[in-house]
């Protein structure tokens, strides 16, 4: 009654218990977005962020600092040590930049702080796009104008008024201006210059308020009506000039065009407009992809000439994961069903068993909902992991039954004696088991907190399992024991018993016969399985994390041209005719809009595309197809490529460099010499055969007032400043209060050569009392110089990175690093990357193995009360290792958390065959047989059972292997691990620890005990 109220209450708590992909656990990081308007990358370096990452720097728990500065934007990243209370911290790092700010320059806007989460990452992105426009073809601009103040006065309200959305995040946008376009011609003609319309401007745009008047016993509002409201408000400005009265148009072009854009968006080829939508923290993504589908699709039926799109839908991988692995548990436990069918020799005892696991599963569930699980790749791959030893009990509880039962004993007697006899050792088993899991615990940063959840679910799983096995299944095993309903099928499966048994047993007789006779061959294998497993550990590639098969990519494009956008749009769209065959594209061309984007800002020369195909294969297809029409088509171009954006990728941050060459320069007052880095590249490919990535440059002119021609003819710096932005830019002086809407109002000029411009723009100044118009390049000179597009710092200062991801010979480079280190003089070099976090968590690993394995042999001493008795099964363990990591090696894995992780798991499940068998074997010398005879007879009672164990074990991870989902994956190494392992391990049991076993103890024995010995080996 008890285990049925607990499965009702299981699945209550499945019912409620949360969906997500990966557990819910705080992500360690802070960004900072820093902004400053027309300001350099070495000024906002040195005015905005070098004083705010001084200041930051000083914060406790600050793992590390990083700074990006381009012009007029710069984004400083910190990450914490896992563990850091980020709500202090972002309390704190405000704090630092509140006490900055006195030092920003005049007019800086506030930095942003953005504290990162993992329900900042968008579920999914909505894009809006017109259904009349084609892929590749200019849009248009009216109609897209038009499309922008509907989604975001009508779209990104209605999906924001939804309780489960907390931000629907917007790029992609087009705005409006008022663009006045002078004639200069005619200006000067009329001694009119650009400071004679901007004064004008203003002073017929001034909005003083409202002024109250008293009439008698009332009283009434007065307004000051000389406020622009429309396009012909402005075209009909006054302007008064040596006495004659001139109006705006009559020098000047006005309209009301779009602004000049810094970035736009592209879905599948056409302009787009796209919505992150980021989802509540206590909401579901269930429940917010239901209700997105419903506005969605009324948005559809409502505007028919609008196509909205929906892509890098994390609810699709979530679905597809979760699903996946949830077939695994299945398919596993129906695998693990048929082994137990044939072995048993009924159909009574698989139902039993099977009935016992579900039972144990489900009870599962409620200890989740206790320890505020979720279902997740985590959590059910621990399940999995968990169900072969699940299995494993039941067999041993009700095959010891069945042995009882077979001597004549009566059922009561023989489930009480059974489980009596096998309650400790399977104790004991499932002890060292769980012990395994405890120093995972400890390991550090988020790995360590990823797979205390495994922990947890495996802990959980063989827990319940124990107490089902020993309390459950002897009572399914009477009930089920006279029923006569499922004995139709016995005949058949005692037959299958039989020549399964006619096979196994024989094979076992003449195995350990063999292995008794060359006991120092088999010996030696064992010795000899310690300096392998050590050799394997140094020269085995490693990883932070198994490789990944994803069907999706991120393209990065630095064009390392100072080209525009529409240049850039330009040269998108002739790529995407090349990768025609993906599935779906999207890209973002220049500049993003998003106010929570963490990610560093792009230039209008930089692009960033997402690739979607139907197979995994398809990726490394495309990209080089973009790596080759870069290279013919712009060989300056930079390109990388890196994982597409979910909340895995976020949290272990997989795509990060292998190798990070940091170039300082001794003086810092010195200018980056682009020649100097060149040289360090090119020694470093002459010397590993390896390329960076490189360094993007950007060619700028530099503007050097003449200032003695400024005295001479009374120009102020700010003139001369507000000039040459109108000349060379957009210059924004005030703005139209529309009724509907605010636009700019700006002043340009027509777009022209540099040179040429400066020529033809004229300033007013002063010569002999007299007014007279100066053309710029009098007063200025321009000189063009090559630099560095962005400046990057960290903890020691600024640096320029050179980036390697793709190091096949880690040992190579580190020395040839080490070499161009000692021979530079005008940099300090210095070395940083994923691989050095590789070794730090390998050597973590390591750590935890030595801990499993004394808190096993602690553990196994006080069941055996031995000191000897473990170490017997204990020695079986470098073998596993050993043959595991050859396998994987074998497979193409590296040694990575995953597989890590599953050689650790090994140690805990394959010595419980050793342990049954040895505890065995001490109970039968208890009784009196001689030793030889004891091993004997624990090797055939304990036959079936071990194989049994081995196979359930074995085929509970098999569906892994077939599955290409990114938790199947993602635990894929460690399925292998535990098969191979599982595989050599059940020979070792059965075989090796026999005679390890009687090596030591051979010589207890009393010489006329063994000339007793009715069976001889050799």
């Amino acid at each position: 009654m008890v285990f049925i109220v607990c499965s009702i209450l299981g699945v209550v708590s499945y019912s409620t218990l949360p969906i997500s992909l990966l557990p819910d656990i705080p992500i360690p990081q802070i960004t900072i977005k820093c902004s400053g308007s027309n300001m350099s990358a070495r000024e906002m370096e040195n005015s905005i962020i070098k004083p705010v990452r001084l200041q930051v720097s000083q914060i406790n728990s600050l793992r590390d600092i990083k700074s990006e500065t381009r012009d007029g934007t710069a984004t400083i990243t910190l990450k914490f040590e896992y563990g850091t209370n980020t709500d202090l911290a972002f309390i704190e790092v405000n704090e630092k930049i509140d006490a900055t700010m006195n030092s920003f320059p005049q007019g800086t806007s506030r930095p942003r702080v953005i504290k990162a989460s993992s329900t900042d990452l968008p579920v999914f992105y909505i894009n809006l796009s017109l259904k009349s426009d084609k892929q590749g073809m200019p849009v248009d601009e009216e109609k897209f104008l038009e499309l922008s103040d509907f989604a975001e006065n009508v779209v990104k309200r209605r999906f924001e008024q939804l309780p489960e959305v907390a931000m629907a995040d917007m790029t992609g946008l087009m705005y409006r201006n008022l663009k006045i376009s002078p004639d200069f011609d005619k200006m000067e003609s009329a001694n009119l210059n650009l400071n004679d319309i901007e004064q004008s401007l203003f002073a017929n745009n001034i909005e003083p308020g409202s002024m109250i008047v008293r009439q008698g016993r009332y009283h009434y509002n007065v307004k000051f009506s000389s406020v622009l409201r429309t396009l012909d408000d402005v075209k009909n400005i006054y302007i008064e000039k040596n006495e004659r009265i001139f109006q705006l148009k009559d020098f000047a072009d006005v309209e009301i065009v779009k602004k000049n854009e810094s970035g736009i968006s592209l879905v599948d080829g056409k302009r787009a407009i796209t919505l992150a939508i980021i989802k509540q923290s206590d909401e579901t993504i269930q429940s917010l992809r239901k209700s997105m589908d419903v506005i969605v699709n009324d948005l559809e039926h409502s505007f028919p000439d609008i196509e909205f799109t929906i892509n890098r839908n994390q609810t699709e991988l979530l679905d597809f994961t979760i699903n996946n692995l949830q077939q695994n548990l299945t398919q596993g436990f129906i695998l693990v069903f048929i082994v137990a069918l044939f072995f048993l020799g009924n159909l009574k005892f698989p139902i039993i068993n099977g009935i016992v696991m579900i039972v144990a599963l489900i009870i599962s569930f409620i200890f989740f909902r206790l320890f505020h699980q979720s279902i997740n790749i985590i959590t059910l791959a621990g399940l999995i992991l968990a169900l072969g030893n699940m299995m494993d009990s039941s067999i041993v509880v009700s095959d010891i039954i069945t042995q009882y039962v077979n001597l004549g004993y009566l059922i009561d007697d023989a489930c009480e004696k059974g489980v009596n006899e096998v309650i400790l050792p399977i104790f004991s088993s499932t002890l060292t088991s769980i012990a395994i899991f405890a120093p995972l615990i400890f390991m550090s940063g988020i790995a360590g907190a990823i797979f205390t959840a495994q922990a947890i679910a495996v802990t959980i799983g063989l827990t319940i399992s124990f107490l089902t096995g020993i309390l459950l299944l002897p009572v399914l095993y009477k009930i089920m024991y006279t029923r006569k309903e499922f004995s139709a099928f016995d005949p058949i499966l005692s037959k299958s018993q039989e020549k399964i048994d006619r096979v196994i047993f024989p094979l076992y007789t003449k195995g350990i016969r063999l292995v008794f006779k060359h006991k120092l061959i088999f010996l030696s294998i064992l010795l000899f399985s310690i300096p392998l497993c050590v050799v394997l550990f140094r020269y085995m590639p490693t990883s932070t994390l198994p490789k990944l098969d994803y069907v999706e990519t991120n393209v990065s494009i630095d064009w390392n041209e100072n080209i525009h956008v529409d240049e850039n749009l330009t040269r998108i769209y002739s790529l995407l005719h090349v990768i025609e065959g993906a599935n779906s594209s999207a890209a973002y061309v220049g500049e993003r809009q998003y106010l929570l984007d963490k990610e560093k800002e792009l230039s209008p020369s930089e692009t960033q595309l997402y690739i979607k195909t139907d197979e995994p294969k398809q990726v490394a297809i495309l990209q080089k197809k973009i790596v080759d029409w870069l290279h013919i088509h712009y060989a300056k171009s930079l390109v990388s490529f890196s994982p597409p954006d979910n909340i895995f990728e976020k949290i272990f941050e997989s795509s990060s460099p292998k190798f990070v060459l940091e170039l300082h320069a001794k003086n810092d007052e010195d200018v980056p010499d682009l020649s100097s880095i060149n040289k360090i590249e090119n020694k470093m490919s002459m010397l590993t055969g390896e390329s960076s990535e490189g360094v993007p440059i950007e060619i700028q002119y530099l503007i050097i007032p003449k200032h003695e021609k400024l005295l001479l003819f009374g120009i102020n710096q700010n003139q001369l400043y507000q000039a040459l932005k109108t000349a060379l830019n957009d210059n924004q002086v005030t703005i139209l209060h529309s009724y509907q809407q605010y636009l700019p109002i700006v002043i340009s000029c027509k777009q022209e050569s540099i040179e040429r411009v400066l020529q033809r723009t004229l300033i007013k100044g002063y010569s002999s009392n007299s007014t007279i118009s100066i053309p710029l390049n009098s007063v200025v000179e321009i000189t063009q110089m090559a630099d560095v597009k962005q400046i990057v710092a960290g903890k020691n200062g600024e640096h320029i990175p050179l980036i390697y991801s793709k190091i096949t010979q880690p040992d190579k480079f580190i020395s040839a690093a080490k070499t161009v280190i000692d021979q530079t003089s005008d940099w300090q070099v210095s070395l940083s990357g994923s691989f050095f976090s590789d070794q730090k968590l390998l050597k973590e690993l390591v750590i935890v193995l030595l801990v499993s394995l004394v808190l096993m042999y602690f553990i196994l001493a006080s069941q055996f009360e031995s000191f000897l008795q473990p170490l017997i099964i204990l020695a079986e363990i470098p073998i596993d290792i050993g043959f595991s990591l050859l396998v994987l090696w074998a497979c193409g894995h590296t040694l990575n958390l995953m597989s890590g992780i599953g050689l650790i798991v090994i140690i805990g499940v394959i010595i419980n065959d050793s342990i049954l068998k040895i505890d065995v074997i001490n109970e039968q010398r208890r009784a009196g047989k001689p030793l030889k005879v004891a091993i004997h007879l624990a090797g055939e009672r304990r036959l079936r059972a071990i194989i049994m164990t081995a196979l359930t074990s074995i085929l509970s991870m098999v569906p892994i292997l077939f599955t290409n989902d990114i938790g199947s994956e993602l635990q894929r190494p460690l399925a292998i691990a535990m098969i191979a392992s599982m595989i050599i391990g059940t020979i070792v049991s059965i075989y090796l620890i026999p005679l390890l076993y009687w090596v030591i103890y051979r010589h207890s024995e009393n010489k006329d005990n063994e000339k007793k010995d009715k069976i001889s080996y050799t």
